[in-house]
Parts: C-alpha cells; structure tokens; sequence
C-alpha cells in the first residue's frame, strides 16, 4: 500500500500538470518546452509543491484536541482552496464533454458531503474521539482533492 505522503505527492504532481503549462507559456519564459532542463525543473517544483502539501497534512495530524477550534480553521481554509481548485477545474472540463462535467460534479458533490459529515464529527468530537475523528476529517480532505485531480488526470 502507498504511503499517504505518496499519494499526496502524486495527487500534486497531476495538479501541476494544470499549472505548469501555464508557467511554461508566460511571457517571461523561452521557448524550451520539452528539454531535459525544463523538465527537470517541472519535477523539481512538482517535488517541492508536493513536500510541501504533504508536511502540511503532517503537521495536522499533530493538532490535540486542544487546538480543535484551530484544526476546524485550518481544514475551512483547506477546503476553500479545493473549492477554487475544482471551479479552475471545472471551467476546463466544461469544454470537454458534458459527461466529464457530469462525473466531476458527481465525485466533487459526494466529496464535500464526505467533508461535510467529517467537519460536523470533528465539531462535536470529545477528546476520546478526536484522534478518530481528526484521522476521518484528513481522509476527507484527502479524497476531496483526490476527485479534483482524478478528473484533471482524465483530461
């Protein structure tokens, strides 16, 4: 089985494959698209941005319980990242299919519903269940990211 922060690394590596065409085309940057320095350099910010997103869930799990209000802050703010995310995404599958807007819709609706179950647990939880609860509520952000990236991987 994959270790966590591989999969985040993963999840990262195929956001990046949305931003880093972006990057590439910018005013400032020379026409080197395909050579072995530019992609390495992809990999190499892929790799920092996905160290990065994966010591952030980390760090989360340190959260006591005690720090609850601070964990909820924290997981709002994850969750309206995802929610930009998956407009970006979701502007870009539009010109696909209806079909790929129909499947994104659908796993980013039962994604957040997820969240949103967990969130509510995670408001509720006591300190006997906050390890369980926190653990469930990463988990759910994990597969609200998860649903974006599958459909920009799908593009």
């Amino acid at each position: 089985m994959l270790s966590k922060k591989t999969l985040m690394i993963g999840t990262v590596l195929m956001s990046m494959g949305v931003a880093v065409p972006a990057y590439a085309g910018s005013a400032n940057a020379t026409d080197a698209s395909g050579t072995i320095k530019t992609d390495d350099a992809m990999k190499s910010d892929a790799n920092k941005l996905g160290d990065k997103i994966a010591a952030q869930y980390e760090e989360a799990k340190d959260f006591t319980f005690e720090q609850k209000e601070d964990f909820l802050a924290w997981v709002d703010e994850k969750s309206d990242q995802l929610g930009d995310q998956y407009d970006d995404v979701s502007a870009r599958v539009k010109d696909d299919s209806e079909e790929a807007v129909d499947e994104l819709a659908e796993a980013w609706d039962s994604a957040t519903d997820e969240l949103s179950d967990a969130m509510a647990s995670a408001k509720d939880a006591s300190a006997d269940t906050w390890e369980d609860v926190k653990r469930d509520t990463l988990n759910a952000l994990e597969n609200a990211q998860k649903a974006i990236s599958d459909s920009q991987s799908a593009e």
